[in-house]
């Protein structure tokens, strides 16, 4: 049982305990705290603390670093709400910049469609030359899977791994709407970027979330970032929002429909939208189905944008610090970005240049 509440927050890099746990022993250990430590969901003043600390491992990212090898063939663990990974976890660092070359593959890829779209035409009045045509979703085969490095020249970041949930578009996300022809994609993280989240009861807490697991009714206590509210509205505002997290949905819906009280999240993307590589939960840019150049992603964990750190705005982790405000310093620099000026935004966000 602790497994599967453990892998309703999977917040970050699908960093679940699975993948954090390696020994019999830690399994032994965790299985004896589960039979002592069961939550009263109707009495969270007397509920038998789930361990806080086995919790702020699974949602912070790890701290060692990825491999850049071949994917490995594990794409049925993203759709599996109880994921448990076959192999050990990918070592994982925070990530400040990708080479160069495969970027600039990527970059060029989305302005040459871009330019195809429109004949080469700029003409401002046209509103498809921004756009992602709807496509049939070519699927990464066993072999390719298995034997191409992501990073390497002939690799097609935009292919869906099996079983990764795609849209009818083709894509992650379904065609741009008339409402956001003219604005840019802001992807936004959930856990430690716009909330803190626990099975631990939290007397701070801003609202708690009831989740089934098993039959068994689990409350899920919940507070938000400081600025979480007036950050939402406005990047609602002047952004196509999209909230994704490698969390599961049964966790990330009834949260998002507490959280999002201005109707600012426009797209959620949970666990089975993600990419999986080196048996991480990636949030892959090239799949959501907009340009890269109008596309920003706002995560704590570097790793989660390691295809894309060109796309990236860096940001901590929160947990509790009620005079953090790094949500409301970014609303100016967003708001910039937003712009119609701003052609790129990775020429922009590109620490390396």
């Amino acid at each position: 049982m602790d497994k599967i509440l453990n892998s309703f927050l999977c917040c970050t890099f699908g960093s679940t305990p699975e993948h954090k746990s390696s020994t019999s022993s830690t399994s032994s250990s965790r299985n004896t705290s589960e039979t002592n430590n069961r939550v009263d969901s109707k009495n969270p003043d007397h509920q038998d603390e789930v361990d806080e600390a086995n919790i702020d491992k699974m949602k912070t990212s790890n701290s060692q670093t990825i491999v850049l090898q071949p994917v490995p063939n594990n794409s049925n663990d993203m759709t599996n709400e109880n994921n448990t990974a076959s192999h050990s976890p990918a070592p994982v660092t925070p990530v400040t910049s990708a080479p160069n070359e495969f970027q600039a593959r990527e970059n060029s890829k989305s302005k040459s469609a871009s330019q195809e779209a429109s004949g080469d035409n700029k003409d401002e009045d046209s509103s498809e030359s921004n756009e992602i045509p709807d496509r049939q979703p070519p699927i990464i085969s066993s072999k390719a899977y298995e034997e191409n490095d992501v990073f390497s020249e002939g690799f097609d970041l935009t292919a869906m791994q099996p079983d990764q949930s795609v849209s009818k578009s083709g894509w992650l996300l379904e065609k741009k709407s008339a409402e956001f022809k003219k604005k840019k994609c802001l992807v936004l993280d959930l856990d430690e970027t716009l909330v803190h989240s626990s099975f631990k009861y939290l007397r701070s807490a801003d609202f708690v979330i009831p989740v089934e697991i098993e039959g068994q009714v689990h409350n899920v206590y919940v507070i938000k970032r400081p600025g979480v509210d007036e950050f939402m509205k406005r990047v609602g505002e002047i952004y196509e929002v999209v909230v994704f997290t490698a969390s599961v949905s049964r966790y990330g819906d009834p949260l998002l429909d507490e959280l999002d009280i201005h109707k600012s999240v426009h797209h959620r993307l949970f666990r089975d939208s993600c990419y999986n590589y080196q048996g991480n939960y990636i949030k892959n840019l090239s799949q959501i189905g907009r340009p890269l150049s109008d596309l920003i992603i706002i995560d704590n964990s570097p790793a989660s944008y390691i295809f894309h750190p060109q796309h990236a705005v860096p940001i901590s982790s929160w947990f509790s610090d009620v005079h953090d405000n790094e949500l409301l310093d970014l609303l100016p620099f967003l708001e910039d970005l937003s712009k119609s000026d701003v052609d790129d935004v990775s020429l922009v966000l590109d620490v390396t240049t």
